[in-house]
C-alpha cells in the first residue's frame, strides 16, 4: 500500500510539473464553451475554472528561470560575472 502512495504522489508531481493537469482542465474548458450557446454559460464556465486555478495551483505557471536574450545587457551582465567567477576561488568546478 505504501509503494502505491508513493507512485500516487510521483505521478502526481510529474503530472504537474509537466503541465497535463493544466492541458487536460484547458481541454475541458474549451470543449465545454463550444458545446454551451449562452453567454451566461461561457462566463460561469470561466469562473468556475478560474476558481480551481485559485484553490488547487492548477494552472498557474510556476516561475522559471527564463534564458537570456542573445546579445541583450543581461547576457553580457551575466557572462561578465561568470568570467569573474573562473578568475577567483567562488567558481567551484567552474575554475581555470
Amino acid at each position: 500500500m505504501v509503494d502505491v502512495k508513493r507512485y500516487a504522489g510521483n505521478t502526481l508531481h510529474y503530472a504537474k510539473e509537466r503541465g497535463i493537469l493544466t492541458d487536460i482542465a484547458d481541454a475541458g474548458e474549451r470543449y465545454l464553451v463550444s458545446k454551451s450557446n449562452k453567454k451566461e454559460h461561457h462566463d460561469m464556465i470561466h469562473q468556475v475554472r478560474k476558481t480551481i486555478k485559485s484553490r488547487y495551483g492548477i494552472g498557474v505557471s510556476k516561475p522559471r528561470k527564463g534564458k537570456f536574450v542573445k546579445g541583450s545587457q543581461a547576457a553580457k551582465d551575466h557572462m561578465t560575472k561568470l568570467r569573474a567567477m573562473r578568475k577567483n576561488k567562488h567558481g567551484g568546478s567552474f575554475t581555470m
